[in-house]
């Protein structure tokens, strides 16, 4: 004989709590609390012979027919060796998005990563990643809830898939560290936005504008001259924005027209040298030393190096007509210069620093133009008009 739905309406709360359990369910029921909150129970022994008893769900949030099916679900698993109750406490009980966080950026990155790597995580996690989640714990995040996540993220989609990227890192130090269930990682399905790979090039007029704003906005005192110095360090060397802020002087070497880079992006390939050509060795040349500062581009603080060229070059791209231009696009500009002058894609590889020729085959296009003028010029030279 079935427990009804009539019998449990009628449980009436006593002076202790009890179970009424149900005959034809062996270890199934419902406990009456002192209270009167009713409550599905299962009890049973797991494998260790332990008598271990769990609630289902509260009377009200399951059926009758839903809290018995999901009893002999929570049955099948005891008897697959499971620990449904130890299982579910451990869940509730383990580590959040925020710990994982904490431990990831310690044990994973610290002493893995570059300064600039770990920055950029933290940025993400504080900015996008602990305020969402931070609290979740870490077998409660489920596809969805990154999926979603992610979607609302579509406006940025280069900030959502990074943020997609690193949950996902995250997530598979998880399962490494067997924090996560027999599942894994939640966020493996979810597939990152598709990015649109942005190609800008100065022109030698835009260029030329360039060097003469540089010119006013330094000589009216409108930006600095170790800002106005790294933006032209950007335009001659193709080098990154980091590679110039924290060049030291001790890497220069202007006897032989080099720098050497010993912290660069590609690093584990070793130290990297940067031929400097004759503007750029005139302008470090020049350039004013601070006593006791190592940094070529001087920052506002004692013996540091600039930290915010942002600021300034929107300044300097405003008043020269360049609003769409990044700082990033001053190393394309430099590519660009140098496959427009038929240098070959390899050795333009070697001055950006690229760590595969794949990378540097964005300019293929641009290494072409020479070959076609001296193409035209050939032809105008052999060129015989018919009699």
């Amino acid at each position: 004989m079935k427990l009804t739905k009539g019998e449990i309406s009628a449980l009436k709360p006593s002076e202790k709590d009890y179970v009424r359990w149900d005959p034809s369910l062996q270890c199934f029921g419902v406990r009456v609390k002192r209270s009167g909150m009713k409550t599905f129970i299962l009890q049973y022994r797991n494998k260790h012979g332990r008598s271990r008893r769990m609630s289902i769900a509260p009377i009200g949030d399951l059926t009758l027919d839903q809290a018995r099916k999901e009893a002999k679900r929570l049955k099948g698993l005891v008897a697959l060796g499971h620990d449904p109750a130890e299982e579910k406490l451990k869940a509730l009980s383990g580590d959040t998005i925020r710990d994982l966080s904490d431990r990831y950026m310690q044990d994973h990155c610290e002493g893995r990563c570059k300064e600039s790597t770990i920055a950029a995580h933290q940025w993400l996690l504080d900015k996008f990643i602990l305020p969402k989640f931070g609290t979740y714990r870490i077998n409660e995040l489920s596809s969805s809830d990154i999926s979603t996540f992610h979607q609302s993220m579509k406006g940025t989609p280069y900030n959502a898939n990074r943020v997609l990227g690193l949950i996902k890192a995250m997530l598979n130090k998880a399962e490494q560290w067997g924090l996560l269930d027999e599942t894994g990682s939640p966020a493996r399905v979810i597939k990152p936005f598709r990015e649109r790979k942005r190609q800008r090039f100065l022109t030698a007029n835009e260029l030329q504008e360039l060097h003469e704003t540089l010119m006013d906005m330094e000589r009216l005192k409108i930006i600095g001259t170790y800002q106005a110095a790294a933006i032209r360090l950007l335009v001659l060397t193709g080098c990154r924005l980091n590679e110039i802020l924290t060049l030291r002087w001790e890497t220069v070497d202007l006897a032989n027209r080099r720098l050497l880079l010993e912290h660069h992006k590609t690093d584990r390939k070793g130290a990297k040298a940067i031929p400097l050509n004759g503007p750029a060795v005139d302008l470090l040349e020049h350039l004013p030393r601070v006593k006791g500062n190592p940094y070529v581009i001087v920052g506002n603080k004692q013996d540091r190096h600039l930290v915010n060229l942002q600021k300034p070059w929107k300044r300097v791209r405003e008043e020269a007509g360049l609003k769409d231009v990044r700082i990033h696009d001053l190393r394309h500009s430099f590519a660009s210069a140098a496959a427009s002058a038929g240098i070959p894609l390899q050795i333009i590889g070697g001055l950006l620093g690229h760590s595969s020729p794949q990378t540097t085959a964005r300019y293929a296009h641009l290494a072409q133009d020479p070959v076609d003028q001296a193409s035209e010029v050939v032809g105008q030279l052999i060129h015989m008009e018919g009699k």
